[in-house]
């Protein structure tokens, strides 16, 4: 073996160990502020990528529940996640919207009837796959997602980082993790307490509240 190809294979092996250390917990999608989340989807591709971030973000859903999303599912006040598409099929939740995101979907919604050249119907995909019959797959949206954060510089953040982010920004503004959860979709509050990221400034305000 030369000593391109160990050196190959010692960043292959690298760029492996990096993407199981994400995948298996050890290492979690990075949480991004708010200036970082308004850049990086600024930059996404415009259409289905934009819209499928933008529901990540302002509902703190998953990007698998997201692109299974149906017309059905959208109403002016909230978005309906049925039991079939959510994690486990645990239950299904309604996450409230405010007015921004549902004018949003419902811009998407006209630009995907112009493409048909027909009305949607309300068991349609909001994100419909490259040839029409099936929603856009995570693989999809990452792909496009790793090229804009290459692009930008950004280091550790995948589709997670979208609701790690608006989950994590929820809790350091003190609201209680009981209504965050009702959200989330998580099955406890303990499992919810260890996908929250704590900043350093919030641990800081502990230590100056202590007795």
């Amino acid at each position: 073996m030369t000593l391109f190809t160990r050196l190959q294979l010692a960043s292959r092996q690298l760029e492996n160990l990096s993407h199981a250390m994400k995948t298996n917990r050890n290492g979690q999608s990075k949480v991004l502020t708010t200036a970082e989340l308004d850049l990086l989807i600024e930059e996404l591709p415009g259409g289905v990528h934009t819209v499928l971030a933008n529901v990540c973000r302002r509902t703190g859903c998953r990007i698998s529940e997201a692109r299974q999303l149906k017309w059905e599912n959208i109403f002016p006040t909230g978005i309906t996640f049925p039991k079939q598409i959510v994690k486990n099929k645990l239950e299904a939740r309604t996450v409230p919207i405010f007015p921004s995101l549902y004018d949003l979907l419902i811009k998407w919604k006209h630009q995907t009837e112009l493409i048909k050249g027909q009305p949607v119907s309300p068991s349609d995909w909001v994100f419909v796959g490259r040839f029409g019959d099936k929603p856009i797959t995570r693989q999809a949206h990452g792909k496009q997602l790793q090229n804009t954060i290459e692009r930008i510089g950004f280091k550790g953040v995948s589709s997670h980082s979208y609701r790690r982010s608006a989950l994590s920004s929820a809790s350091s503004k003190g609201l209680p993790l009981k209504a965050i959860q009702t959200l989330s979709g998580h099955k406890s509050l303990a499992v919810l307490s260890r996908y929250l990221e704590v900043s350093e400034e919030e641990r800081k305000n502990v230590v100056q509240a202590f007795a």
